[in-house]
């Protein structure tokens, strides 16, 4: 089967086969550890976790995160072939993904121990196709508003010359966990 999207980089417009495996190394106790945090701990147990060991991460191939002292995320990805869909394009899967995860981790960098938050809604705009000739492209999350149930979070999804390419809304609920 020969590969023909106009997309592509040269090199990559004729193959046959591909094949791409993972994997990671997320301890078990990461939830337990996280709820545990206070805010000023989570902001650094995030900006020092390896990504490979992030399985989401590891999946879509984020290259890395950094976080500033506001815990403000940002998530770096180079699209690639295997983000794909079959119109030659980077499946918008992908910008939905690396924007949750920032929106997520933001919200959670603002929580105290014991708290967490999980996503209850996100909505998506996309702006412009993504290709591989894009190259790096940056997610970053802004909180809106923190309540005491819930957080706003708005996130971009931008390349390195400020272009936007995708940008998402999203709720993150604010859900208590015993501390073990």
């Amino acid at each position: 089967m020969q590969t023909l999207f106009q997309n592509f980089k040269l090199e990559l417009q004729i193959q046959t086969m591909n094949e791409r495996t993972f994997s990671w190394n997320l301890p078990s106790d990461v939830v337990q550890k996280l709820v545990s945090l206070d805010r000023q701990q989570r902001i650094d147990f995030f900006a020092k976790l390896p990504m490979e060991n992030i399985p989401i991460g590891a999946l879509m191939d984020f290259s890395r995160i950094s976080i500033d002292d506001n815990g403000q995320v940002s998530f770096y990805i180079t699209p690639q072939e295997f983000h794909y869909n079959p119109l030659g394009t980077v499946h918008g899967g992908l910008a939905a993904t690396i924007l949750d995860s920032c929106n997520s981790i933001s919200a959670n960098c603002q929580l105290d121990r014991g708290f967490l938050t999980m996503t209850t809604d996100i909505r998506v705009n996309y702006l412009r196709p993504i290709t591989v000739l894009t190259d790096e492209v940056t997610a970053t999350a802004t909180i809106e508003k923190i309540g005491k149930k819930v957080i706003f979070v708005n996130g971009s999804l931008y390349d390195k010359n400020g272009k936007t390419y995708a940008t998402a809304s999203s709720t993150e609920l604010v859900v208590e966990v015993p501390i073990k």
